[in-house]
């Protein structure tokens, strides 16, 4: 069997970190530090203890904290979702430093808001790394911020955990950066999903339009190139609208067009979770029958903002599988550790984690499990070396994997297939 272990909490995760959110009430901070709740998680099943030195105190971690920083877009275009990844970020820190930390010192967050533009990240992590002194930073939230967040992290010589995920390009550069690595599940890996969703379906003609984000476009892009090897012809919409779109008629009239015109067996939507609803109800309602597939960002609770009805039937796209995993097979390598965050995100939050939770918590695990390897914070050098070197990480996203020469895609598959039925995330099947 293939080595792997884990870093998140598993089922004892609800223990703690619940507990320790009815006593707290859940209130958002910028900075998290240590809890006080005492407890040490075990293995799991088929999984091994971490290929590293035993850095991990009992009981809660109470040394000198260790400094992360975290421009995180509280405000701005992308304040939803960086929202569930903000919380997903304090659960695993309460989780980490009730189990002993780091070498018995807890981890602690200092979050600036970047207000979902570039510059202000900028600014946030120089000022992070210059001023207040951090270890290492986490982040940021936008894609579109990873690229000048890398070079910092290579200027400064500053080891960083960052979102992702990685456009194609950043996926091809060599050499790759050195001190960060991105997480996410890049274009590649979402379209190698796709492409089996769409052959274990039969669908030979389909259409598909895709908002701005770069890993929606470079998907379809993808996807187009593949059809005639993989036997299906993709027609990728040219149209395309942003996050502030708020008016989807004009939308819905050019993805009708081409509906009316292809006659396709099946319509991809790679849009955002704010976006989905009226373009998904707005199909129906114009006679739009066939199946209708989503992306990752679409696996969140948003989509059900008109309601469950809006999206009954609806296809998703999701990396991991957070969004549900009491419904994911038993044997499912990540589904031990879901259903214990998931329960304690449920618990603290009084809501359920998505996509974008499981992303923030992975960014704290995985830093967290470097900082291990490299038996503490304090050699940034050591700590990006365990970064970009980091093996079968059993993380909320996927099973998490870099290499030197791949350091811009942890999660190399992974995926899970649902359907909307009845305002619950219905297992199709597990993909790649």
């Amino acid at each position: 069997m293939k080595k792997r272990y884990m870093i998140v909490g598993l089922l004892v995760l609800l223990l703690v970190v619940a507990a320790t959110a009815i006593a707290c009430g859940g209130e958002e901070t910028t900075t998290t530090a240590a809890p006080t709740t005492a407890t040490t998680a075990a293995p799991g099943p088929d999984t091994t203890a971490a290929p590293s030195t035993d850095t991990t105190a009992a009981g809660p971690a109470t040394g000198e904290p260790i400094k992360v920083g975290f421009s995180n877009s509280i405000t701005g275009f992308s304040a939803a979702p960086a929202d569930s990844t903000g919380k997903g970020v304090d659960l695993m820190v309460e989780y980490i430093n009730a189990n002993g930390g780091i070498n018995g010192r807890p981890l602690q967050v200092i979050t600036l808001d970047d207000k979902s533009d570039v510059p202000t990240a900028i600014a946030n992590i120089n000022k992070l790394i210059q001023e207040d002194k951090v270890a290492a930073t986490i982040g940021p939230f936008a894609q579109f911020m990873q690229e000048p967040a890398r070079g910092i992290a290579e200027q400064t010589q500053t080891p960083m955990v960052g979102m992702g995920p990685a456009t194609l390009e950043q996926l091809a550069a060599t050499p790759q950066f050195q001190m960060s690595v991105m997480l996410s599940a890049a274009p590649d890996t979402q379209s190698d999903a796709l492409t089996k969703v769409i052959k274990a379906n039969g669908w030979k003609n389909i259409i598909g339009i895709a908002d701005v984000l770069t890993i929606h476009q470079e998907t379809l892009d993808l996807l187009v190139k593949a059809g005639p090897t993989e036997g299906f012809t993709f027609t990728k919409l040219p149209d395309t609208f942003g996050f502030d779109q708020t008016d989807f008629q004009p939308i819905l009239n050019k993805i009708m067009e081409q509906y009316n015109k292809l006659k396709p067996d099946a319509v991809v939507l790679y849009v955002n979770p704010i976006a989905l609803p009226p373009l998904y109800k707005g199909l129906r309602s114009l006679g739009v029958t066939v199946p209708i597939q989503g992306s990752p960002a679409a696996a969140h609770p948003a989509i059900f903002a008109m309601g469950p009805e809006a999206v009954e039937g609806f296809l998703v796209l999701d990396s991991g599988g957070l969004v549900n995993p009491a419904g994911l097979p038993d044997d499912w390598p990540l589904k031990e550790a879901q259903l214990g965050f998931y329960e304690a995100y449920q618990g603290k939050y009084g809501q359920p984690p998505d996509f974008f939770s499981a992303a923030g918590a992975d960014l704290v695990a995985v830093l967290a499990e470097a900082m291990k390897q490299a038996g503490g914070p304090d050699d940034k050098a050591k700590v990006a070396q365990a970064l970009i070197k980091l093996k079968d990480l059993v993380a909320l996203q996927g099973i998490v994997n870099f290499t030197p020469e791949a350091t811009s895609q942890g999660v190399h598959g992974d995926m899970v297939e649902w359907q909307v039925k009845g305002a619950q995330w219905v297992l199709v099947n597990v993909v790649n």
